[in-house]
């Protein structure tokens, strides 16, 4: 791991205040995920406190239009699926990786895609050293929201640089 990684124990702040906007509006992120049906339940499992305004579900998608939804644009190809908002009226303030999610394939899109906007993004991505589980049960998504929270807060409290991966 290098030295530009944050991976300190996760504490959850009572008020997570962010901009732009107030601290009643959710946080536009984008979700990067495997399957589909997770990808559903984790978009609705992170709100209010987020909203996941695109869903990428394959590698090839990721490299053709995160640079694009980083950067506070729609995707360069039409979404593949119905998941988030779609709304890409505001700038996403984080990319969130599952634990499916290839590390190779996270870190090279880090690489790509980190300072493509305007603003500081976090990028959001598991412990490569925890395996997904096999079959996930049902209570992980909600236990994914909450890594999701727990990572954006640490992240926001270091300062929120975008030349970091934060693990969870």
């Amino acid at each position: 791991m290098d030295r530009n990684t944050l991976r300190e124990p996760v504490e959850i702040k009572d008020k997570m205040e962010h901009s732009p906007g107030s601290p009643d509006e959710p946080i536009p992120i984008i979700l990067c995920g495997k399957a589909l049906e997770i990808g559903e339940i984790v978009s609705r499992s992170t709100q209010p406190e987020f909203q996941v305004i695109h869903f990428i579900n394959t590698f090839e998608d990721a490299k053709a239009n995160l640079g694009s939804l980083v950067a506070g644009h729609g995707p360069q190809t039409p979404s593949s699926n119905h998941i988030g908002s779609h709304d890409y009226s505001k700038p996403p303030r984080a990319v969130v990786f599952g634990r499916a999610y290839n590390s190779a394939h996270v870190k090279e899109l880090h690489r790509l895609f980190r300072g493509k906007a305007n603003h500081p993004v976090a990028w959001i991505v598991s412990d490569p050293s925890v395996k997904p589980p096999g079959r996930p049960g049902p209570s992980y998504a909600e236990e994914a929201a909450n890594n999701v929270r727990r990572a954006f807060a640490r992240w926001s409290d270091a300062g929120g640089a975008d030349k970091d991966l934060v693990y969870y």
